[in-house]
């Protein structure tokens, strides 16, 4: 069981370790905030993607 949880440990320093990297590039590219700024724009670039879309298919519905 102790080893089990040393694995764990070990894993969740490696996944903290590299988050903290990609949070860290992210910044140095230009998103303010890192991930967070990353998953703010994404999700805003989908939704217009998806309204666009809905406004496609509209148009070719009638």
């Amino acid at each position: 069981m102790r080893s089990k949880v040393a694995y764990l440990e070990s894993k969740v320093d490696m996944l903290e370790a590299e988050l903290s990297y990609l949070n860290d590039l992210l910044v140095r590219c230009g998103f303010p905030e890192g991930i967070s700024t990353l998953k703010s724009t994404v999700e805003e670039l989908l939704a217009e993607d998806n309204a666009e879309w809905e406004q496609h298919q509209e148009g070719s519905a009638g």
